[in-house]
């Protein structure tokens, strides 16, 4: 379809706004008969959809309201639409669209859009320097979100309270607001969200006289980033910054005080950082032997913990602060310390590292190989087309110059030609169904060998290497002088690794929940590993229809693989969101990150084979693929399959 758009001369984003377009067109066109719940969730879909193109999102939701004006359409879109005119800098039209859609959400009763507008038109108020309406608008929203059923938009309303004190310059009022922030959210299981909301109060809280608080909110932010992120040594690194910027001689009292308090309390994070704070205050003013006992104490209070980046931090200053000091003793002593911690995360990263990369090794030969039978594929194809335009083209001067000797003659030899092209389009057709039907032949057998090597991995070889463990245990506690010697110990931990790797290896050649529980339960599994690998993942899947075939699962979970492969190597992304929708006849994959971004046309002149093999997986689905990416801002996949 793209090429077919190439072809007519239209650009790309115009070509993808028509898509769009058709879209919108199919989604309202199915609305008649539907439920206000089962339409309210029908626009919140085009809400999506829609804010996904940038450059266009505002013709498209202009597009959408002109085909649909009812009063729950606009209540729905005018909040994204009044936010894309807003970023613009038209304030003051983006309000009159924010209390038109709060007039509507009033009038139709819906407390969750109420609240929502509330802020808002709160958020614009503060803009136009408005801030008693901004208030009334707040306290507003307060009102509702206290009800049961809107609690979780409570954190939200004591968030923009603070924002708006903030404005006024009444340190105490964002105090009281983004502590109330928390209490409306300390709740919640540990996601973004409460991150975020403690991240704020301890950014607020290193900038006011509080050091107990500032302690307490520290360690709790510590252990939540250490929680989502038990593989990345780094999670707790935003804190790291904030303290960073504590680093004055105006501010030696209040670091003094928060080390002594942070102490008492056992915040080791506050007591790490503000120390690191203290001594980098004391270098900067030449007094290195100033900071030398705080950072000796701060040392021995978090060797007694398991915070292995922290220590680290800790000695990397110290050694800074011994080198200032001129003793060179004990900067080595420290040079040597942060080695041996800094070799012992880095050798557990190593281990993993070799096992993942042993696994992309393996499916990177499967996939070139599959990526060169595409290519070859391709290439016949481009031949044949070719071949075809000579052709075209010769008739056509044949046909110019025997036009002028015998009309009649020319008349049946245009219908020989005719049949004959209409012989040879089918038969091309036929080919190019029997290429089509070898291929889907030869992923099934592919798929249909994985699943029987992992099943051989793990009834045969998995089942043999259990017996031998068993056998040897046996031995193990007959042979007490061997154990003397560590030998069945060793041994005996090599067949446990060996066990593992044959249970990973088999579920990479066919994971489980595949074949138990489906794409969904395979989609899981994935987002469950890249989280423990340190990744921020939001997974949705909704409304898949539930006689997909198996086939299609399993090239959809390939594509969804190579996509995430390609994250992993070049993106060095943080968050991770995978979409899955279903909706009529259509499947919606949406992939974004928020790493580093590339320029596509460019990555694709170059011959990346990430992306060839993308394409051409989506292009053997019958479907679409919309690359969106810039520098610095993530890259977004959308891709459109047809359900059957």
């Amino acid at each position: 379809m793209l090429l077919i758009a190439v072809s007519l001369g239209l650009p790309q984003s115009a070509f993808c706004q028509e898509i769009l377009k058709q879209r919108i067109d199919s989604t309202l066109n199915t609305l008649e008969k539907k439920n206000i719940d089962e339409r309210l969730k029908a626009y919140e879909y085009l809400n999506n959809i829609i804010r996904k193109d940038r450059d266009n999102s505002e013709a498209l939701f202009e597009y959408t309201l002109s085909k649909d004006s009812t009063e729950l359409a606009q209540m729905v879109l005018l909040d994204r639409y009044s936010q894309r005119i807003s970023w613009r800098g038209n304030t003051r039209d983006a309000l009159e669209f924010k209390l038109k859609g709060l007039e509507l959400a009033e009038k139709l009763n819906r407390e969750n859009y109420i609240i929502v507008y509330q802020m808002s038109v709160a958020n614009a108020y503060v803009y136009l320097n408005q801030l008693d309406k901004a208030l009334f608008h707040l306290n507003a929203a307060q009102l509702l979100a206290e009800k049961p059923e809107n609690n979780s938009l409570l954190w939200n309303v004591y968030y923009n309270k603070g924002l708006l004190q903030s404005s006024l310059g009444n340190i105490d009022g964002i105090t009281e607001n983004y502590l109330k922030m928390w209490e409306s959210s300390k709740d919640y299981e540990n996601n973004p969200t409460q991150r975020f909301v403690l991240y704020v109060i301890v950014e607020h809280l290193t900038q006011v006289d509080a050091p107990v608080e500032l302690a307490k909110f520290t360690e709790i932010l510590a252990e939540k980033y250490e929680e989502a992120h038990p593989n990345t040594p780094a999670g707790h690194m935003p804190i790291k910054d904030i303290f960073e910027n504590r680093a004055s001689s105006e501010n030696i009292p209040k670091l003094k005080e928060a080390i002594r308090i942070s102490d008492s309390i056992n915040s080791m994070n506050s007591l790490a950082y503000n120390t690191i704070a203290l001594a980098r205050t004391y270098l900067e003013m030449g007094q290195p032997n100033q900071a030398i006992p705080y950072m000796k104490n701060a040392i021995d209070s978090v060797k007694q913990i398991q915070k292995p980046q922290v220590l680290l931090d800790l000695y990397k200053v110290d050694i800074e602060t011994q080198v200032a000091a001129n003793d060179y003793k004990k900067a080595f002593e420290s040079k040597v310390e942060a080695t041996k911690i800094r070799d012992s995360v880095t050798s557990e990263r190593m281990q993993r590292n070799i096992a993942e990369l042993e696994v992309k090794f393996d499916t990177e030969q499967k996939e070139r190989k599959i990526l060169e039978q595409d290519l070859t594929i391709e290439k016949e194809a481009r031949q044949k087309n070719q071949i075809l335009m000579l052709t075209v083209g010769l008739g056509l001067i044949l046909f110019l110059t025997f036009i002028f000797f015998r009309k009649r003659l020319m008349d049946q030899k245009t219908i020989s030609e005719q049949r004959d092209a209409i012989q040879q389009q089918e038969i091309r057709e036929l080919e190019q169904k029997n290429k089509l039907l070898a291929l889907n032949s030869m992923i099934e057998g592919q798929e249909a060998e994985r699943l029987r090597i992992a099943k051989d991995l793990h009834d045969s070889l998995g089942g043999l290497l259990s017996t031998v463990k068993a056998h040897f245990s046996t031995i193990q506690r007959e042979i007490e002088q061997l154990e003397k010697l560590n030998i069945t110990e060793k041994t005996n931990s090599l067949i446990d690794e060996a066990c593992i790797e044959v249970r990973r290896i088999s579920h990479n050649m066919m994971p489980h929940a595949l074949s138990i529980s489906g794409l969904k339960g395979a989609l899981e599994d994935v987002a469950e590993n890249l989280k423990e690998q340190g990744y921020e993942v939001s997974l949705e899947i909704n409304q898949l229809p539930e006689t997909l075939e198996s086939t299609k699962e399993v090239m959809i979970y390939r594509l969804i693989q190579e996509v995430i492969s390609n994250i992993r190597k070049h993106a060095d992304a943080k968050s991770i969101l995978i979409q899955l929708l279903g909706y009529q006849d259509e499947i919606s994959l949406i992939i974004e990150d928020d790493g580093k971004g590339f320029d596509y046309e460019q990555a694709l002149d170059q011959g990346g084979l990430g992306l060839k093999s993308i394409n051409s997986r989506v292009e053997f689905l019958d479907g679409t693929i919309h690359w969106e990416s810039q520098f610095n801002q993530g890259t977004t996949i959308t891709i459109n399959l047809p359900a059957s």
